[in-house]
Parts: C-alpha cells; structure tokens; sequence
C-alpha cells in the first residue's frame, strides 16, 4: 500500500531517543561555523601557491570558535560529577537510539572534515595535502571532545563514537586519493517525528516524548548516496539523468526518549516494543547540476547537496511499504 508521504500514523511509533554524545553537534557549534565561509572557495580553481593571510584567517576562526563553543558546552552540558579517570563505553550494542546517533558522530566527522578539507585548498594547500589536514583537524576536534565527556560520570569515552567520528573525518581523505570513491557520498534528512510534534501530551499521557529537536532521530534519516553515472557502462550512462541517483537510507522508529534505553530487559517503557531500525531504498538529487556557474552559486549548491530532498522511496526493513513521497 503506498503512503503519500512519509508521515506515519501514531500506531508505527512506539517509544522516544535517548541522547547521545553530543560530538558531532558540538564540533559544528566549535569549528563549522566559522569554516562554512571559506568551504569550496577554491575547490574548483585552487590558488598556485601558499596564501599564508588565508591560513592565519583560518586558524584564528577556529581559535575563536573553538573558545566559544567550549566556553557555552562547559555551562550547558558539563554539569555533571567530574571523575579522576577516564571512563570508557564500549555501547555497541545500540540499545539507546539503535545506534542511529553513530551515525550523527559519522555525519557530523564528514562535514568537518570536508569544511575543512576545502578551507586548506583555498588557503592553497594542494588536494591530497588539504584533504590529510582537513581529516586530522577535524579528528583531532572531536578527539578532545570525546576526551571532554571522558572525564564525567553522566558521559564517558564512547569508543562506538570515536570509531564512528574517525571513519567520517576520512571519507575526504578516502576521496582525495581514489577519485573513484567519490561516487559514494552522504546525506541527511529530517522531518519531525509526532514524539516532537506532540511533547506536551505525549508527557501528559506518559507516552514517549521528545524535548529537544537535536535528540528527535526517530525523525532523521541519513543516506548514502551512489551516482550512478560513475558506476554504470557508457551506453547506460547516456540513458540515466544526470542529476539523479540512488541512495540508501538508515532511519530508527520505536525510540523510547532522550537518554533512556528503547530496547532490551532495562527499556524505558516496558510493556512497549523494542526499538527498530529502518532500512530504505530510493532517489536523491545532485545539486550540483542546478543552473548558476558563479563562485557563490557553486558553493551554495554543493552546500545543498548535503540534504536528501524529498523523493519516492521503499522501506525494505523492518516490513515493506511504498513511500510515493519520502520527507
């Protein structure tokens, strides 16, 4: 049966996120921002030499960003009881958010480190050399974060996190040195979950709820994209449009809230289903192909590309069901 959309009815939702590590998000709020400026500037026609006027501008924004974000997350997040040692999670097994906030640390360590991938190259940094800069910058950020929430009783070290940040931050990387890995990309997208848009009465009817949109996964969906004109044979290329691909979508439904287990003996609501994944099929736009070849316009459409928009899609796990639309 095909749904007009992606909006599910109240009986697919059962529980409510927990919340995660917050690394991927906070490495936004530390470096992104002030990196977002230069991201792509000269991708395209990279300068011929070193421009040392354009690194220092780049280092002193991440100096001035990385001080800020750090001063707001030691007011708002590290509240907690401090500890003489660090410790370690070893959370594989997704019994939170079915480890969909992995996929947010490898979500958030790929768009760092692409940012700063392109900022090097428009200092002037040769590609490889500006994609190894952009990984190790990038890793290392998100390394003292982790190392940050080590230190406090309510956190601890996530290697699950790590692990996830580090293969993020080295996809650019990857890219940089096997052209032909680029036909792999990434995307996100988001549309609120009825755990969000229903807080209040959830609450009230002691149903699973969520407060905060940064913790509403059961609305997320990150994707990996395949352009199909890198992969197919040349006569087959002809026949496929240029701005369309295929893309493959990870999502979670039946959370139980932030920061409480949805699956297994310690579940936030027990007499309610365990969390589970989802596992999708569909389209995704590139653009890229969008009209527009000035600096800005080029810049602005790879930024895009970042959003899966709406497209038809299958859900093939947990069951089957057609999505004419999937928001």
């Amino acid at each position: 049966m095909a749904d007009l959309n992606r909006i599910r009815s109240p009986a697919d939702y059962h529980p409510y996120p927990r919340k995660s590590h917050r690394t991927a998000s906070t490495a936004l709020v530390i470096l992104l921002l002030g990196m977002g400026g230069f991201a792509d500037a000269g991708e395209e026609e990279p300068p011929a030499q070193l421009h040392l006027n354009r690194l220092a501008l780049i280092g002193g924004s991440a100096v001035a960003f990385r001080y800020i974000g750090f001063r707001y997350i030691d007011r708002a997040w590290y509240q907690g009881q401090k500890t003489d040692r660090i410790r370690w999670l070893n959370d594989w097994g997704g019994q939170t958010y079915v480890n969909f906030d992995k996929a947010g640390h490898f979500m958030g360590g790929l768009f760092m480190s692409q940012s700063l991938n392109s900022a090097y190259a428009w200092a002037g940094f040769d590609t490889r050399s500006a994609a190894l800069m952009g990984t190790l910058t990038s890793w290392a950020a998100l390394l003292e974060i982790e190392m940050r929430d080590a230190y406090f009783d309510q956190w601890g070290f996530s290697i699950p996190d790590f692990v996830a940040n580090t293969v993020g931050a080295s996809l650019p990387l990857l890219h940089a040195f096997f052209p032909r890995t680029r036909a792999i990309g990434f995307k996100f997208s988001y549309f609120p979950s009825v755990l969000y848009l229903e807080t209040e009465k959830r609450k009230h009817d002691n149903r699973p709820y969520i407060d905060h949109i940064i913790d509403d996964y059961e609305g997320m969906t990150v994707w990996m994209t395949i352009a199909m004109e890198q992969l197919l044979p040349a006569r087959a290329t002809a026949l496929w449009p240029d701005d369309l691909g295929l893309s493959l979508g990870y999502g979670v439904k039946g959370l139980h809230g932030s920061n409480v287990k949805s699956r297994g003996r310690f579940k936030r609501y027990p007499n309610l289903p365990d969390a589970q994944p989802e596992i999708l099929l569909g389209l995704h736009y590139d653009t890229r192909r969008l009209p527009g070849q000035s600096r800005f316009a080029r810049h602005f459409k790879k930024q895009l590309n970042w959003i899966h928009f709406p497209t038809p899609a299958v859900r093939i796990y947990p069951d089957f069901r057609i999505y004419l639309l999937y928001i």
